[in-house]
């Protein structure tokens, strides 16, 4: 961790303590005897706070993780058993080798017709709502900090934060935000046609998927966007992943997955920089644990969808 600081800054305090040493030949034994020792004391302490001054440099600028002494790992991320808003921060811990729990919570059907989901209302809701009254799925267990988080896109910010993914200065950081934002919109778009809340039927599903898909890929829409947005860079805020690309990611990959299942064109098709992104973080090396691992290939949505 402390090889992207400049050497000189470490050895600053070296060269200070190196001034008090006598420069020429003391003739008394006595002092030429305690001047070394002395100023290999100095040494030793010199060392010891330039190698304090290192930690305190890494904690600031850190880019991964400290260790932590939960048994559970650094993070909890709570989340039903699907891909769906947790995707993004699983990427995102994985991209940065995290330790985490994947704590998932099952929808169970009711008599009454609705769902039920006891592990997560009756047993780990009521004392995470006693330390976060805004506690929802997702959630967010620092347990370094002791910190919770819940709601979507503040979790994906506090996790950019933790891990170094909000960009390097402020203009970064703006565009990281942005990407993040403008990926829960289409997010929205999708929720309204994939689940029956905002009408849509099992039987107008196809119909409204194929719009759907239609209208996402049009010019001026959201592929659109997001391309020009893109322009030539490697990724969204530039060289390196955001937290806004993985959540990009995921929903070209959800939209991709419909598309496929219903037998409709790629909406990546009139969009090739955006497909070349898609294609470009699926390969990052740091991913391949996550795309091997169950978490990667749960449903994206959730029981009562239409599309799973």
């Amino acid at each position: 961790g402390w090889s992207q600081y400049p050497k000189a800054r470490l050895l600053k305090p070296l060269q200070a303590a190196s001034t008090l040493m006598p420069t020429r030949k003391l003739a008394n034994p006595l002092w030429a005897f305690a001047f070394p020792t002395i100023g290999a004391a100095l040494t030793i302490i010199a060392a010891v706070v330039a190698a304090a001054a290192a930690r305190r440099l890494h904690r600031h600028h850190r880019r991964g993780l400290c260790r932590s002494r939960s048994p559970a790992g650094t993070f909890t991320l709570g989340y039903w058993d699907i891909r769906g808003l947790a995707a993004p921060a699983r990427m995102m811990l994985a991209y940065r080798g995290a330790a985490f729990e994947d704590r998932t919570y099952s929808l169970q059907p009711q008599e009454d017709g609705g769902w039920g989901a006891p592990a997560w209302f009756d047993t780990d809701r009521p004392p995470l709502r006693e330390r976060n009254a805004f506690i929802n799925l997702p959630y967010l267990v620092d347990h370094e900090s002791g910190i919770v988080v819940s709601q979507s896109t503040a979790l994906y910010q506090f996790l950019g934060r933790k891990l170094g993914l909000m960009g390097e200065n402020e203009a970064e950081r703006a565009a990281t935000e942005q990407t993040l934002a403008q990926a829960f919109d289409l997010r929205n778009e999708c929720v309204r046609v994939v689940y029956p809340f905002a009408g849509t039927s099992a039987e107008r599903f196809s119909a409204a998927l194929a719009k759907h898909l239609r209208a996402v890929a049009a010019p001026s829409a959201a592929y659109d966007r997001f391309s020009r947005f893109l322009g030539d860079k490697p990724f969204f805020v530039g060289s390196r992943p955001t937290a806004g690309d993985f959540h990009i990611w995921e929903m070209l990959d959800q939209h991709e997955l419909m598309a496929s299942s219903a037998g409709l064109p790629s909406p990546l098709e009139a969009h090739p920089t955006l497909r070349a992104f898609h294609a470009r973080l699926r390969a990052l090396p740091q991913l391949q644990l996550y795309f091997d691992s169950e978490a990667a290939h749960l449903p994206c949505n959730n029981r009562m969808a239409h599309f799973r």
